[in-house]
């Protein structure tokens, strides 16, 4: 084992930099903020639990199949989630006052927040934890705080000015917004910051797994699984019909994915089982049904938008991940984007027919054509805010670089007794 007095620990900057932002917040939260009054129901409560659950535990424990990491994998995601749901409530609010919504029940001063809010802003930390997942392991805490901030403003400018807003594409579980989002901004900030300072992923021993990190990441995709419908239906407690279709198609979509996953692996690991495709593409179809999970896809389509996303992320960890890594220089730790990459491209894609097929649905207020452009309208825009975005924080982030820190190693940041 690496010796435990190596590094320095976080170093002399994270501290007060944390400190700083957390009272930033709380200054933004006493003047700017109050409790709500409007109608409460348990439902969002559990809604919001369950998010919570796949924040914490999932997100958590799937990233911790790197074995000298395991910790911070957990650790950081904990404090990341606290600061990006409180930055989000922030910036979501700056910018539908930027997006001329102001006098909507949401963008007022001071802001009532309330459960439906603090669900939009577990969203934001899951499309942070997403970004976290193609850095993690190569950055320091330091690091991540720059790119928490940044992340936060450009997601909420995305999501609330251009794809909720100005584009009014349909996009209830977040394929678009969260999972196409996070995954190219960790993309491309991995570009912008290169590979690790000490040596490549792919030739790191520190960042393989064994048996129990293995074990300990798929006890993080087992909860995801139970609870990535609650996820995609969190936004539709109160309309009972569209929450139940979000459900079923969502299950449905796992399901598919999750067989997919098995057979893939099989079929391209030389007729054995590969942990990672196990422990992430069985997850695919969840990022895939977003976009599309309140529209009427029949049970048959939300299965096959589950089996082709969990079929196109085993197919990215097999060849584009090494592919990415050998010859663009972008390492991606998790692999996030054959998880929440390329299966929310083919879902989003999927949802410009859906939406056609569906375009009778009363949330849908635009004609057939207006519907699906904007559906491949969100696409773009989210593409180029990401990427570009991305590249720019990791810009940002590289400058404060630690020199001498190993990679992938919980003692780097930790005071550990063993």
């Amino acid at each position: 084992a690496p010796p435990n007095a190596a590094p320095a620990g976080p170093g002399p900057r994270f501290g007060p930099l944390l400190l700083a932002l957390q009272t930033a917040l709380l200054v933004f939260f006493a003047a700017a903020t109050k409790h709500s009054d409007a109608p409460y129901s348990h439902d969002q409560y559990v809604a919001f639990r369950d998010v919570m659950a796949m924040l914490l535990i999932g997100f958590g424990f799937l990233v911790t199949f790197l074995r000298r990491f395991g910790l911070s994998a957990v650790g950081f995601t904990l404090l990341l989630a606290a600061l990006s749901m409180q930055l989000n409530l922030a910036a979501e609010l700056a910018c539908r006052l930027l997006a001329g919504n102001a006098g909507d029940p949401d963008t007022v001063l001071p802001m009532p927040v309330s459960l439906p809010a603090l669900i939009d802003a577990e969203f934001a930390a899951a499309t942070l934890l997403i970004s976290f997942g193609a850095l993690i392991g190569r950055v320091s805490p330091l690091q991540m705080l720059i790119v928490c901030v940044a992340q936060s403003a450009f997601y909420a400018f995305n999501k609330a000015v251009l794809v909720l807003g100005a584009i009014a594409a349909e996009d209830v579980g977040g394929s678009i917004t969260i999972h196409m989002f996070g995954a190219y901004f960790g993309l491309a900030a991995s570009l912008a910051l290169g590979p690790a300072p000490d040596r490549p992923a792919a030739a790191h021993d520190a960042a393989l797994p064994d048996k129990v990190s293995d074990l300990l990441a798929l006890l993080g995709t087992a909860v995801l699984w139970l609870f990535w419908p609650s996820f995609v239906g969190a936004t539709e407690t109160a309309a009972p019909q569209n929450e139940h279709r979000c459900l079923v198609n969502t299950v449905l979509a796992l399901l598919g994915s999750t067989v997919a996953a098995f057979y893939l692996s099989h079929k391209l690991n030389r007729g054995k089982l590969d942990p990672v495709h196990i422990a992430n593409s069985t997850l695919a179809g969840g990022v895939a049904i977003g976009s599309a999970a309140r529209l009427d896809i029949s049970p048959a389509g939300a299965l096959l938008t589950g089996f082709l996303a969990g079929a196109v992320s085993v197919g990215g960890y097999v060849y584009s991940s090494p592919f990415l890594e050998q010859h663009l220089g972008i390492a991606d730790t998790c692999g996030v984007g054959n998880l929440h990459g390329y299966p929310s491209v083919v879902g989003a894609l999927l949802s410009v027919a859906f939406v056609a097929l569906h375009s009778g649905a009363p949330f849908l207020k635009f004609g057939v054509v207006s519907l699906m452009a904007r559906q491949l309208a969100a696409i773009f825009a989210t593409l180029v805010v990401s990427v570009a975005s991305g590249y720019l924080t990791g810009k940002l982030a590289a400058a404060v670089q630690e020199k001498g820190v190993p990679s992938y190693e919980d003692c780097a940041w930790w005071h550990l007794e063993y």
